[in-house]
């Protein structure tokens, strides 16, 4: 069996009707969303977002971390699809914990009958390393096409989790997501016909040229039996590449916190990006951790919009000249950011965030 995998983004919609959508939900809580990034340096150039762009990006700063953690019961009530992300290493007990996790969930699959089998990033850890990756954040897993009713049913005869939710378009499911003991994990619909497969995640679609639950292989791991796709290293190389079997340098030894929570509706991603205060610098993970003066953000004031009241840094140009470069220039297409020159490393920046908020109450660990 030969895997081919692609990965196609959604086509969007409004995207001003989406941001006004996630902003009515996060302004109501009192979360003062700050316009950042390619979204803020369009409407700054060019007084509108840049039409190629389908990521709306707001900073959020540290004390209101529990506040955004909040919005996602409001958020799906809206319409949106939530996830949270964190960044850093779980201890060895968390990562035995979330093994046990995805063993009691995938026990239940087996039990109704329900084919499974792992996939993307828990797959590659468990069948290249034998655990889960320290810097894991969800656990992913495929199941056949189910309806919105269907994974209702399927949610309910989980048994104890924290919560499960379900994604849907219309009555045709997405995925049901199950929160248990600080882990989330995704159960994919996997469809397959024609001789194509696709699930979907947020805002993209993968799609696969075999069925990868017609004929699924065993993986133990300790006394832990998973099932994962026929040919797992065909599958990993067409996910991941050559260098699939090749770990990736740690980007963090210790500690972990929140990075972001994305809002997906109508093929468009709202971010709100945890910002880190320390006198006058400003750090976030989105991929590395940014440090920026405290004046490209503060104060903050509302402006108008082709997207409604939005609010902005009073001196948008210190974040864009360090982020953009030549971002008074116009250009048709993405150009792409240049490296902030004060970029400081994951492992560093984790260090000194837990130094500083270690004994304070402004921040939710």
């Amino acid at each position: 069996m030969q895997y081919s995998l692609n990965k196609i983004y959604s086509e969007y919609a409004n995207v001003h009707q989406v941001c006004r959508d996630a902003l009515a939900v996060s302004d109501e809580a009192g979360i003062e969303a700050i316009l950042i990034g390619g979204s803020l340096l369009g409407m700054v150039r060019d007084n509108d977002f840049l039409p190629w762009d389908k990521d709306i990006d707001f900073g959020v700063y540290q004390h209101q971390i529990e506040n955004v953690w909040e919005l996602e019961p409001a958020l799906r009530a809206a319409g949106f699809e939530c996830r949270k992300h964190f960044v850093g290493a779980r201890d060895s007990q968390a990562l035995q914990q979330g093994l046990a996790v995805l063993h009691a969930i995938t026990q239940s699959l087996e039990e109704q009958h329900i084919d499974y089998v792992l996939t993307t990033g828990t797959l590659l850890s468990l069948y290249r390393d034998g655990q889960l990756n320290p810097e894991i954040d969800t656990l992913s897993l495929l199941i056949p096409p189910m309806s919105d009713s269907e994974l209702v049913a399927l949610g309910a005869a989980l048994g104890e989790v924290d919560s499960w939710y379900v994604s849907s378009e219309g009555e045709q499911g997405k995925g049901l997501t199950v929160e248990q003991s600080g882990w989330r994990v995704n159960l994919f619909n996997f469809a397959f016909a024609e001789g194509k497969g696709m699930w979907r995640d947020l805002n993209c679609e993968h799609r696969l040229d075999a069925n990868v639950l017609a004929a699924p292989e065993e993986l133990l791991v300790g006394e832990l039996k998973f099932f994962v796709p026929a040919q797992t290293e065909a599958f990993l190389q067409a996910r991941y590449g050559n260098t699939w079997a090749s770990p990736a340098p740690a980007k963090f030894s210790q500690g972990r916190l929140p990075a972001f929570l994305q809002a997906f509706k109508g093929g468009v991603m709202v971010d709100y990006i945890i910002h880190y205060q320390v006198g006058e610098k400003t750090y976030w993970f989105e991929p590395n951790a940014n440090v920026i003066s405290t004046a490209g953000f503060l104060p903050t004031e509302v402006r108008q919009t082709t997207a409604g009241p939005l609010c902005f840094p009073v001196q948008p140009e210190i974040f864009l000249q360090e982020h953009y470069g030549d971002w008074q220039t116009p250009v048709k297409s993405w150009n792409g950011a240049v490296d902030n020159p004060t970029l400081v490393a994951n492992a560093e920046t984790m260090a000194l965030l837990l130094s500083h908020f270690e004994s304070r109450d402004d921040i939710c660990l």
